[in-house]
């Protein structure tokens, strides 16, 4: 049984929304920084999570999946940049009012997992790079704390 965060995202107003998948049931306690911010429940493997009023800063992220007994039986952690919305809207060019959505590249991810979490299929991920040619070099090589453009496309089982 192991936790797993598969994404971290920022809705409309700019709050931030993890997600991911836990084996079992019981709940996800969220921490920034050992500090109890959210808890979860897993339902059918998947938990979802807003985390409100983060500032902007690089936190160390832990997610704590609990037993119904109260026992942690699985723990993820690893950095998290949270990104000021001022700073996004400045290094994509954009009104920062406009409904851009885009994404923090955080340790681990790939552009593959991006377009599969976006778009529902992995191999859109060639969409996120041509929308970023900007600011990637080459596919396999994205960075921690890069900030993506991602475009609205229509393809069998995107997401809208």
């Amino acid at each position: 049984q192991s936790v797993a965060l598969d994404s971290i995202a920022y809705d409309a107003a700019g709050e931030v929304i993890l997600a991911g998948r836990a084996s079992g049931g019981g709940l996800v306690r969220l921490y920034l920084d050992n500090a109890p911010v959210a808890v979860a429940p897993v339902r059918d493997g998947i938990w979802d999570s807003v985390l409100p009023d983060v500032s902007p800063g690089v936190y160390t992220l832990r997610a704590d999946q609990i037993a119904a007994d109260g026992a942690v039986i699985s723990r993820i952690e690893m950095p998290f940049q949270r990104s000021d919305r001022a700073a996004v809207a400045a290094a994509l060019d954009v009104d920062e009012g406009l409904g851009v959505t885009v994404k923090t590249v955080q340790p681990g991810h790939t552009l593959w997992a991006i377009a599969r979490e976006r778009y529902g299929e992995g191999v859109l991920y060639v969409e996120v790079f041509e929308a970023n040619r900007d600011r990637i070099r080459d596919p396999d090589l994205i960075f921690p704390g890069q900030i993506f453009v991602l475009p609205e496309i229509e393809a069998e089982g995107a997401a809208p």
